[in-house]
């Protein structure tokens, strides 16, 4: 890869950590995601400037080629951001089932509370 093209590649990926930063001080990213997508960032970078880096790990690892060794890590990192993703959407919902019974509730008391209220007036 060209020192042009590497070094253009570095400065997106510096700004895209920059906006992941400015995102959780905005509170649009929870903590651990901004963990998640630093690492991600960092690990582009270095897989940039060193390039024999990836080679030797997947290597290591017993990958024939690196290419298939950044995939299978890619597969496995989106099977568990999809489970994360699935149980927080889980526990919103438990959430939003409890506050639906707790408005529900409320309602039945405020009408009950109405009505004893128009009997006493009537009396």
């Amino acid at each position: 890869m060209q020192s042009t093209l590497k070094m253009v590649l570095v400065v997106i990926l510096v700004i895209y950590l920059f906006i992941i930063s400015k995102s959780v001080k905005h509170k649009n990213m929870r903590i651990n995601y901004l963990i998640f997508w630093s690492i991600a960032g960092i690990l582009l970078i270095i897989a940039l400037l060193a390039p024999n880096f990836i080679e030797n790990i997947s290597k290591t690892f017993g990958f024939e080629l690196p290419i298939n060794m950044i995939f299978s890590c890619a597969i496995f990192v989106i099977l568990y951001l999809i489970f994360d993703l699935t149980r927080l959407i889980t526990k919103e919902q438990n959430k939003n089932v409890m506050l639906i019974q707790e408005i529900s509730m409320l309602k039945q008391r405020i009408e009950k509370i109405e009505k004893e209220g128009n009997k006493n007036e009537g009396i």
